[in-house]
């Protein structure tokens, strides 16, 4: 949200309006895991945030991303699906 300019008062919203939902569970990496995610930015060429992305799809065994992001086309373990093809499915 920062590098689209938004404010920290944007953002302290937004995390904070998280936790109203009751069926999001949240998953939270370890040191460990960051460590993994710097390996997947090496060998994919994926910024930070989308390799800890990767890093907790591993951890939840998770295949499947809904993402508008190209950069997860790189990795073949994955399937990316876009935003707009579930819309054309309601």
């Amino acid at each position: 949200m920062e590098r689209e300019g938004k404010k920290p008062q944007d953002l302290s919203l937004f995390l904070s309006s998280i936790l109203g939902y009751k069926s999001l569970s949240l998953h939270f990496l370890s040191l460990y895991d960051r460590i993994e995610a710097t390996r997947h930015m090496e060998r994919f060429g994926l910024r930070f945030d989308d390799s800890t992305t990767y890093q907790a799809m591993k951890n939840l065994q998770v295949d499947q991303i809904v993402s508008f992001d190209t950069d997860f086309d790189r990795i073949s373990r994955i399937k990316r699906i876009q935003p707009t093809d579930l819309l054309r499915t309601i």
